[in-house]
């Protein structure tokens, strides 16, 4: 922003990143309590040299309040003083509440000059390089992300001096060492020749890139990083013609396919590629109620809505979750899962729940999730046309998870204390309409003589023998037509198999399943195969596992053919143990929940933590490590562990044997092999 324009970066088709600049001038609103305060304030305002200009103006405020109220509209000169305004009119001592002093500057201009979201494809017509009109383009069958640049910085540490770079672009990758000096000269002359869009250091603002920080806060450094003269702004992600992005990212990272999934949620949230990063799901929803607030032309308060005292009988009553059926233990053939097509959504906008509604007939909440809702599932569609594992699978995956994120959190957070609207009767509802249509959906097939083998909140396992696919489809048909609410089969599983709590053996676990489709997919949830934190050797063999014991083609072949082959399966991954496996195979990945320093000792996080401060990483909370078991049994905690980046070879190989019988024995048992517990060293051929 500059003191009256703003700056708009644009990548035309050839590739050029081009400057163009916007006439802007900020403005907020103030609602006085009476006509003296009123009188007062603009007296006030139109005496200090702060505002450009004072008008009185009507305006709703808030998405319950019916009456137009007479507002005050202050503009100011400069983004710079706008926020010195508002502290003008609070220190006034008049009874005044102000209104679009939260939003940052960049938003106030993207919500009520631009009103084209950042990412977007658009057409400007400009004079010199001044913005004369922009118009937004539609991209819906637009599945690869803009062709945005992006450079991912890694910096290495030796003590409190910066010792190394290592800089990545697409599938090219650059290692900087040396001096600092020379390390960042070297960066500076990549920056250039590369000429990236986007640039991510991971922590940049999580305090562990305190030297790179100190490092970009120089006036000269940022003059040579910089596309141009403006300012920094790295709080928001602007960088003088690039973007420094964030660390908030919530399931997806900024590699070459993970910015399909950015631009969706910086979209979303009418926002800039920087921000999208920096804020959590509910900071994006509000930002997408405020513009849509905005064009209704409702100015928003900064809290609307406290839930009422309500006696213990309505709360037991209302306050309640989605419906759980038991899962059936043990082995299953041809089960359909049903799945409802993004169901808080769907309901939502069936019952136009919101809000200033939660009864129904609401505005807010179904005018945002309608679009949002059927571009997700126009692109689940186009995704099962695309070759799979092809570029366009994953980038349409990445849009598709990005949006089934921010639709889930907008059900999740309609009762949340920190939505400004937050309502928890809307959220009751949600759940309230969500468990009948689970129940009637039971019934539907009950009645149509199918069996319910599990069922999720949004989900219906069933089986009936005999049953074709067609089958599945129309009982989802029916329970469409019985709930109004769109349901789909999801997936057509040859075999499925729900496991039982490890701790206790009569109590079938919840979450958790395994199976292979009739398209021959091994789908799974709550196993080792599921967890981010189990090594790709355990995983490999426990996918090749399960798709070997259900490649047969009944319970009983499973049962006995199934089982051998399994057997043999799993000394043969055991012998790849014993004859030596590299740093791919056995790496254990882990987050790290709190500060290193806070950890006790004897975990191994903690242990690989304390290694790699020593190289001069620097670590924090939130931040991942990798590492291998070296010696599980040594006293001590330090020795039990390698940090990835030091490892040489050796592991603890009865570790990672142990860890292949405990996937083994999770798949087995899950199918009703009896597994006894074996003597020390036993194989598992002999527990069966």
């Amino acid at each position: 922003m500059l003191d009256d324009e703003a700056v708009v970066w644009v990548k035309t088709p050839s590739g050029e990143a081009l400057r163009l600049v916007d006439e802007y001038r900020p403005h907020i609103l103030a609602e006085p309590r009476s006509v003296e305060a009123l009188r007062e304030l603009v007296q006030l305002l139109e005496q200090s040299p702060l505002v450009r200009s004072v008008k009185v103006v009507e305006g709703l405020v808030g998405l319950r309040n019916t009456e137009r109220r007479c507002l005050v509209r202050i503009e100011s000169f400069c983004a710079r003083s706008i926020g010195r305004v508002s502290r003008l009119v609070k220190r006034s001592g008049l009874a005044v509440e102000t209104y679009g002093d939260d939003l940052p500057h960049v938003q106030r201009y993207l919500f009520n000059r631009l009103q084209i979201e950042p990412s977007s494809r658009a057409v400007f017509t400009v004079s010199g390089d001044r913005i004369v009109s922009a118009e937004r383009l539609e991209d819906l069958d637009e599945i690869r992300p803009p062709p945005f640049s992006l450079l991912k910085i890694l910096p290495r540490y030796s003590g409190a001096r910066l010792a190394g770079l290592h800089i990545q672009r697409a599938r090219s990758s650059w290692w900087v060492e040396g001096s600092e000096d020379r390390v960042l000269e070297e960066l500076v002359r990549l920056i250039a020749s590369l000429d990236p869009d986007l640039i991510y250091v991971p922590g940049l603002h999580r305090g562990s890139c305190g030297p790179f920080m100190e490092w970009l806060a120089s006036p000269e450094v940022r003059r040579a990083v910089g596309r141009c003269l403006d300012a920094w702004r790295l709080s928001q992600g602007s960088a003088a013609g690039r973007v420094f992005l964030g660390d908030v990212f919530y399931g997806f990272e900024p590699d070459e396919y993970g910015l399909a999934g950015l631009v969706e949620r910086a979209r979303f949230s009418f926002t800039t590629l920087g921000l999208a990063t920096r804020w959590t799901s509910n900071r994006c929803i509000d930002s997408r109620n405020l513009y849509e607030l905005a064009r209704m032309g409702i100015h928003a308060p900064r809290l609307e809505y406290m839930e009422e005292v309500r006696c213990l009988v309505e709360l037991l009553e209302r306050d309640r979750g989605g419906v759980t059926f038991t899962p059936k233990p043990g082995l299953h053939e041809n089960v359909a899962a049903l799945d409802f097509d993004s169901q808080y959504p769907s309901i939502i906008l069936k019952h136009r729940i919101s809000y200033e509604s939660p009864s129904g007939s609401g505005r807010l909440i179904p005018s945002i999730l309608r679009p949002w809702l059927e571009r997700r599932l126009r692109l689940k569609r186009l995704r099962k046309t695309l070759p799979p594992l092809s570029d366009e699978e994953l980038y349409c995956t990445e849009r598709i998870e990005a949006l089934k994120l921010i639709l889930c959190t907008q059900y999740g957070i309609s009762g949340c204390c920190w939505n400004r609207f937050g309502n928890t009767l809307a959220f009751e509802e949600i759940n309230r309409v969500s468990r009948e249509a689970m129940l009637i959906s039971k019934w539907v097939a009950e009645e149509n003589g199918f069996e319910i083998v599990y069922g999720d909140v949004d989900s219906l396992f069933v089986h009936r023998n005999g049953a074709s696919r067609r089958d599945y489809e129309r009982l989802a048909e029916e329970i469409s037509a019985a709930t109004g609410l769109p349901m789909s089969l999801d997936r057509h599983f040859k075999f499925i198999a729900f496991p039982r709590l490890r701790t206790d053996p009569d109590t079938p676990a919840l979450k958790r399943y395994f199976g292979l489709t009739y398209e021959g997919v091994v789908e799974a949830r709550g196993i080792e195969l599921r967890r981010s934190d189990t090594p790709a050797i355990v995983k490999e063999f426990q996918e090749r596992l399960i798709r070997t014991l259900m490649s047969f083609d009944s319970v009983g072949e499973v049962l006995t053919r199934g089982v051998e082959e399994g057997v043999k399966l799993l000394e043969e991954y055991e012998g790849l143990i014993d004859g030596g496996l590299g740093v791919e195979e056995l790496e254990i990945r882990k987050t790290l929940g709190k500060d290193p320093r806070e950890y006790s000792r004897g975990l191994a996080q903690s242990s690989a933590a304390t290694q790699l401060q020593a190289l001069g990483i620097r670590l924090e909370k939130g931040m991942e490590v990798g590492f291998i078991i070296t010696s599980q049994s040594h006293p001590n905690p330090l020795l039990r562990v390698r940090a990835t980046q030091l490892f040489r070879g050796r592991y603890d190989k009865e570790y990672y044997r142990a860890y292949l019988r405990r996937a083994a024995e999770t798949v087995f048992e899950a199918i009703g092999a009896s597994i006894n517990h074996p003597a020390k060293d036993a194989r598992l051929e002999r527990w069966l």
